[in-house]
């Protein structure tokens, strides 16, 4: 009877083990970088410049993920329009605190509109392994004082492509 309770007793520490063991498995995660960036020089007014951006993101993770939220942002900008001088400047900082809600009902905020937003672009899914193009406009601004004026870009390395969000795909 001792040697039967004695082997019931280990087969349940090994159960309760193997279950512990399982249990603190990590769970799999989504990775993605982007391979590729390109900038791009655009005008859209007379007097009114625009850095554009295109290129590839690759899912380097181990699961499926969608919504992927690609924009771009400019290390030296200003936050404030000033002619002469670039300057970056989202769509979403015109939304006052009070307002937001009613504004994130009409542009899809809470599940982002892809063409809601010139300054992002949504991948809608991508597999793990697998690399999607992107291409959003407008991240960065300059207004010249004469339309004969053409900008010079800021130098690569104070712009980059970021991921700004994405969601495991179930």
């Amino acid at each position: 009877m001792k040697i039967c309770r004695q082997r019931l007793c280990l087969c349940w520490c090994v159960t309760v083990l193997l279950l512990s063991v399982s249990a603190c498995e990590k769970p799999k995660q989504g990775k993605l970088e982007v391979t590729e960036k390109v900038y791009h020089l655009s005008q859209f007014s007379e007097n009114g410049w625009s850095i554009d951006a295109s290129g590839k993101v690759k899912n380097i993770g181990e699961v499926d993920v969608q919504r992927v939220v690609v924009t771009g942002i400019c290390k030296s900008c200003i936050s404030v329009w000033t002619p002469q001088k670039w300057f970056s400047y989202s769509q979403e900082d015109d939304i006052v605190r009070s307002d937001q809600k009613d504004v994130e009902k009409v542009i899809g905020r809470a599940e982002i509109d892809p063409s809601s937003f010139d300054q992002k672009d949504v991948i809608d899914y991508l597999p793990a392994g697998r690399e999607a193009t992107f291409a959003f406009k407008d991240f960065a601004y300059f207004y010249t004082q004469s339309a004969d004026q053409k900008p010079e870009m800021p130098p690569e390395a104070e712009l980059d492509v970021v991921i700004e969000s994405f969601l495991i795909h179930d």
